[in-house]
């Protein structure tokens, strides 16, 4: 197996830094979607809806939410875990080339 290069290390880790911001702005879109779209979207048809079964849409709504906010917050961790490990892996590449040379 043959040493990556500087230039390597560095693309390689700029690319994980890139993932890492990518699922911190999904994790954003998503939060604001259940705190605005789907909240909203669930209240029109609350309002709107003709029958027996509103709590039912009402709980509906709320757990939709809550699982779109899990849903974000995994992305943001997920990131997180990227960021460091990428920040981990680029100091041991760094160090294993500079004792090379």
């Amino acid at each position: 197996m043959r040493e990556k290069t500087k230039y390597e290390i560095e693309m390689d880790y700029l690319r994980a830094m890139d993932q890492a911001k990518e699922l911190d702005r999904l994790a954003d879109d998503l939060s604001r979607i259940a705190n605005n779209g789907i909240e909203s979207a669930f209240l029109i048809l609350k309002n709107h809806w003709r029958g027996d079964s509103n709590e039912s849409i009402e709980l509906a709504g709320r757990n939709t939410t809550a699982e779109i906010y899990r849903t974000a917050e995994d992305l943001a961790n997920t990131a997180r875990s990227i960021r460091s490990t990428a920040n981990i892996v680029y100091r041991a590449e760094k160090s294993a080339l500079n004792m090379i040379f």
